[in-house]
């Protein structure tokens, strides 16, 4: 049974962590303006002022964070402040029983799949990819913010509410696409491709049984997403899951092509090593290293609809 945790309400104290890259001055205090824009009361936890030099202690210190948040009941949500590098160092410091124990909003993306993951499958939790606390989500303009409306919406569906937010369309402008057609239903899991491929093999790869896969990834060329699709394919994570949804692929080159003396280039190689399973597959879904960028309830039931390009979100991603 999955674990929800309890919506958040304006007003409400939330940890920022940065469980992945350092931060500078400038980023940390971008993202705390940003989080009290958004009606909340940001609590700057240690890992954010981490530096390279802190390298030595910072994992102890990121894992400590991320513990000390989930246990303080003064805390009621979670945000990362930023992606980066090097999360998969703290994987085996994490008190995973405290953290069944305190279920929180928990809201990242990118390097920070590799949480997603282990709390879905070790804690059985529902978390949230989306937009981190330093993200550019908002225009600022004197005192006042302005949030990109699709984003922001997004947000407020999935981390303010008990509603299931339903039908998930696209920006204006932008169309779901599909390369295989069919109907499939399941528990939404995945995130950034790199991070889910590094860690096949170990006690924190992705478990994706019976589930739709959402997959996106930034700044890798084709013939790496190649490599990295195989080995899912090898490891049966595109057996094992009901469907696929492809985000976006922000910088990946997509018309180069990925393998020496080849054609294919990325939908060519999205083609090749998905088809054969013959599972629906939802492409274009805006959500990944974008904006406007979709909030993902990792851990609720989800339909997809690859005849109908349609993504609908069936539960609330928040207790009642």
């Amino acid at each position: 049974m999955i674990i929800k945790p309890k919506k958040l309400n304006v007003g409400d104290r939330v940890a920022i962590i940065a469980p992945s890259s350092p931060a500078t001055k400038e980023v940390v205090k971008k993202g705390e303006k940003m989080i009290k824009a958004m009606g909340l009361e940001p609590v700057m936890y240690p890992s954010c002022y981490t530096t390279q030099r802190d390298l030595p202690i910072s994992d102890y210190l990121k894992a400590k964070d991320i513990n000390d948040a989930f246990q303080d009941r003064n805390i009621k949500g979670i945000i990362c402040l930023k992606a980066g590098y090097g999360i998969q160092h703290i994987l085996k410091l994490l008190n995973y029983d405290l953290i069944k124990e305190n279920p929180k909003v928990f809201l990242g993306y990118s390097d920070i799949t590799a949480l997603h993951i282990a709390f879905n499958k070790i804690c059985r939790m529902v978390t949230y990819h989306g937009p981190m606390a330093s993200s550019n989500i908002y225009k600022k303009k004197g005192n006042k913010f302005k949030f990109e409306p699709y984003t922001f919406d997004s947000i407020k569906k999935n981390l303010f509410t008990n509603e299931a937010p339903g039908l998930m369309e696209n920006p204006l402008g932008e169309i779901i696409g599909s390369l295989f057609g069919g109907k499939a239903e399941g528990e939404l899991i995945g995130g950034n491709l790199s991070l889910l491929a590094r860690t096949l093999g170990s006690d924190y790869e992705i478990d994706t049984r019976g589930k739709i896969l959402f997959i996106e990834d930034t700044k890798e060329d084709v013939l790496n997403i190649g490599r990295m699709l195989i080995s899912l394919s090898l490891a049966g994570k595109f057996d094992e899951c009901s469907g696929i949804i492809l985000g976006t692929w922000t910088n990946c080159n997509l018309e180069n092509k990925g393998y020496y003396n080849s054609n294919l280039a990325l939908e060519e190689t999205f083609k090749e090593i998905l088809l054969p399973y013959k599972k629906p597959i939802i492409t274009n879904f805006r959500a990944g290293h974008n904006n406007p960028q979709a909030t993902l309830a990792f851990g609720t039931k989800v339909i997809i609809d690859a005849d109908k390009k349609q993504i609908v979100f069936t539960e609330s991603g928040n207790a009642d």
